[in-house]
């Protein structure tokens, strides 16, 4: 059996890490939507730098949108690395240890 399932098992016995996983479980699928836009806008501005519109949007508002979805990625980005640090710290234990 593999680790990662062994462990998801245990946590589901537990209401505690179960609750947990559940938020994390969360913010990473948000994270997951998120990135998905990131490429919808990404290919909207490359688009619409060659047509000049995408979609009925202009290549300055894709930057515009890119700006202000940037700055909310940034912020998913951080709370998912602080509700797994302790997961990326044993990986980098075992990266250069």
């Amino acid at each position: 059996m593999d680790v990662m399932a062994k462990a998801f098992e245990e946590a589901r016995k537990n209401p505690k890490l179960r609750k947990r996983l559940r938020i994390k479980a969360a913010f990473s699928l948000i994270l997951l939507v998120g990135f998905l836009g990131v490429i919808f806008i990404t290919i909207g501005t490359v688009v619409a730098s060659k047509n000049g519109t995408f979609l009925g949007m202009t290549q300055l508002d894709y930057l515009k949108l890119r700006a202000r979805y940037g700055i909310a990625m940034m912020f998913l980005i951080i709370i998912h690395l602080l509700l797994n640090r302790q997961v990326m710290k044993k990986e980098l234990e075992i990266l250069f240890g």
